[in-house]
């Protein structure tokens, strides 16, 4: 059976410009569960006898509806962009990705747990996954022919035994780790800043998040523990800033600023593209070089804006 896998997000995206492409989990997963199978699996694989249709981001959701309707064979669709009730059967969702799927891939990839034990009000984690619970552990998922493996756990600091075990595997194995989502400064404690001093970082990059002022006093003393952990805060320490969802910008602005101050990095996550201001925050602070030679004000005066 001939198996044609589409990825919308990338699909489009390079219709729009070139760069490099995030892999599709679940196609990844859906591939290598066919080819135990038997089967020929591809992306945009031609005269399938069946298509997986995959949409992550609901900005896509047009174009992953079209899709389907231009296929009169056998076919599913999944995805986060059209539905947070799909999932993947558990013999599927378990399985070792198939990372040949995608030829530029240069990493492994996974969740060590799912869910989380917030329910913060911008995120669909706990809607779509519920409380945190272990999922799977690294080893599952690596692939020794790469040096780095994404975790993309949403909450990897919530189950703190669970951290330490998969952690400490990717030491013992010489394995780069690239954390992706935002950790949870709220939880951080003095063993799990040794830990992290510990962990090989891909670009030497960890990442926080501080998605409200009602957290500035973790993050203020997080950042003072990391850096008795011999953690340089100036060069790997980084924050998602979430601006434009429940707060002002004059909040936005105050929070990349006392990051700036403590020395750490923001990276500016919007929730939407609304505020002329917010926009001008974003290409301010998510670039290095001019977030650590210019204040905000300093930059929109540059641009003529008036703040």
């Amino acid at each position: 059976m001939r198996v044609s896998l589409i990825d919308i997000d990338n699909k489009y995206r390079e219709a729009k410009r070139r760069g490099k492409r995030f892999p599709n989990l679940a196609l990844m997963k859906i591939s290598a569960y066919h080819k135990q199978e038997g089967d020929i699996t591809g992306l945009n694989l031609l005269f399938p006898d069946k298509t997986y249709v995959s949409c992550v981001f609901t900005k896509n959701r047009l174009n992953a509806i079209n899709e389907c309707c231009n296929f009169d064979i056998d076919r599913d669709f999944g995805g986060s962009g059209l539905s947070l009730d799909f999932t993947l059967p558990h013999y599927i969702e378990h399985i070792k990705p198939d990372y040949n799927l995608y030829p530029f891939q240069e990493y492994s990839m996974g969740f060590t747990s799912r869910g989380c034990p917030r329910k913060c009000g911008f995120c669909i984690v706990h809607t779509k996954e519920g409380k945190l619970q272990r999922w799977q552990h690294i080893k599952e998922f690596h692939d020794f022919r790469f040096k780095s493996c994404k975790l993309l756990d949403n909450n990897i600091f919530a189950d703190k035994e669970w951290f330490f075990e998969n952690t400490n595997w990717a030491i013992e194995n010489k394995v780069q780790l690239d954390i992706t989502q935002g950790m949870d400064i709220r939880l951080l404690t003095d063993e799990i800043a040794e830990q992290l001093h510990r962990i090989r970082f891909v670009d030497q990059q960890m990442r926080f998040a501080w998605d409200n002022l009602n957290s500035e006093q973790y993050v203020k003393s997080g950042i003072e523990m990391l850096r008795d952990h011999k953690i340089n805060i100036r060069r790997n320490v980084s924050f998602y800033v979430l601006s434009g969802f429940d707060t002002l910008v004059e909040s936005d602005i105050y929070r990349c600023n006392k990051l700036r101050e403590w020395d750490a990095m923001a990276f500016v996550m919007k929730y939407h593209d609304n505020d002329p201001i917010l926009n001008h925050l974003a290409r301010w602070a998510n670039k290095r070089e001019l977030f650590r030679s210019t204040t905000f004000e300093e930059y929109l005066n540059t641009k003529g804006c008036a703040q």
